[in-house]
């Protein structure tokens, strides 16, 4: 089950949607609507995999069948 009631704050965390809204939009008293950001946690299988993908430690391309 996903959590999307958690607030997130991203501002100062260099995100280019939060941190840079006077630089792209000329003010900073905006909410950005990105529709390929978002500002939810990632779910726990993903989180999971990706830290199972790491801790192989070779990043080299792959190839799967």
């Amino acid at each position: 089950m996903y959590d999307f009631d958690e607030e997130i704050n991203r501002k100062d965390t260099n995100s280019t949607k939060w941190d840079n809204c006077k630089e792209v939009f000329g003010r900073d008293d905006i909410i950005p609507m990105w529709v390929a950001d978002t500002d939810f946690k990632a779910p726990k299988e993903v989180i999971e995999s990706i830290k199972k993908r790491a801790d192989h430690g070779v990043f080299g391309y792959t190839y799967k069948r």
